[in-house]
């Protein structure tokens, strides 16, 4: 297994492991970077488009970064590493990727020359295994005694109560919070910006006119699963779960918020342990990964938050 720290790009290093897409260590190692990569160099093309292919290209990037994110974080949690380790391994990623493109863009005005655009090229030609794997983690981790469940499709507006309670009560075991704490109020607001799927927001020092509540936009309840809202509002319901935990589980006019949840290792083992709740009680798993990746992605992206 190589560290994060390894001087090899990565062509080289899978010239170096060529049995890497059979040892799944070694499978999210390669994810991982490649995850990496396309979304960095996605995110920049997207910012500073020369022509309209590049602007095409940032989206193709971006797409998929997020498949090979599902395996490189579900795998590296599945193979033994703590969240804590993951996020800073990507991080480690995300600085050498960052170096070789400035290092590019100062050297020859493209960040697509080698060795980058070697290593990125790995990725293109490995996509549609990592398609494939996508779909055959998700059976593997299925879990063997699930109840078969009826496909689930998008559009249905309202929330799913029961399992939302179940995943409540899971964060309200987890957190030490009173046995009778409630949950936020579930808001649909049409007014979110298209941006944000689902906010939770507080009255604190910089927002005092917020209200304590969950604001859901009408297009994740129409255009996500049931099984991925449930998800991202059991996210939501990890900040609510730590805010009034750090608050002594008594409600305020204004709220302390001293800690950034979404790096947070205990932010993302909770986040990702309903990700499993959720699978486990759906045979066959469909969106187990999706989920893991969103765990992902909102340390990433979003790490002060």
């Amino acid at each position: 297994m190589a560290s994060a720290q390894e001087p090899l790009g990565l062509l080289a290093w899978t010239q170096a492991h060529p049995d890497w897409k059979a040892d799944k260590k070694e499978l999210a190692y390669v994810a991982s970077q490649c995850a990496t990569m396309y979304d960095l160099i996605g995110n920049f093309f997207a910012a500073n488009p020369i022509h309209e292919e590049q602007r095409r290209s940032a989206n193709i990037f971006l797409s998929n970064s997020d498949i090979y994110a599902r395996i490189g974080y579900f795998l590296s949690i599945r193979q033994g590493m703590s969240e804590q380790e993951a996020v800073a391994r990507q991080n480690a990623f995300q600085a050498q990727v960052n170096q070789q493109m400035q290092a590019n863009l100062q050297a020859h005005k493209n960040i697509m020359v080698p060795p980058l655009s070697d290593d990125v090229e790995v990725c293109m030609v490995n996509f549609k295994f990592a398609q494939v794997q996508v779909r055959q983690l998700e059976a593997e981790y299925t879990k063997p005694n699930a109840s078969p469940t009826p496909a689930i499709t998008p559009g249905d507006k309202s929330f799913d109560m029961a399992t939302l309670q179940v995943i409540w009560d899971f964060i309200k075991s987890k957190t030490n919070a009173p046995a009778d704490a409630a949950m936020p109020r579930l808001v649909v607001q049409p007014g979110l910006p298209t941006t944000a799927r689902m906010v939770f927001e507080f009255p604190s020092e910089d927002q005092p006119q917020n209200t304590l509540q969950i604001n859901v936009s009408p297009r994740t309840l129409q255009l996500w699963s049931r099984s991925m809202v449930n998800w991202a509002v059991g996210h939501e319901l990890v900040h609510y779960a730590m805010l009034m935990r750090e608050n002594q589980w008594v409600e305020q006019t204004i709220y302390k918020n001293t800690i950034k949840h979404h790096c947070n290792p205990e932010f993302l083992k909770l986040t990702g342990d309903i990700a499993d709740l959720i699978s486990d009680a759906q045979s066959p798993s469909r969106e187990r990964l999706r989920m893991y990746s969103e765990v992902f992605r909102s340390c990433i992206r979003h790490p002060d938050q």
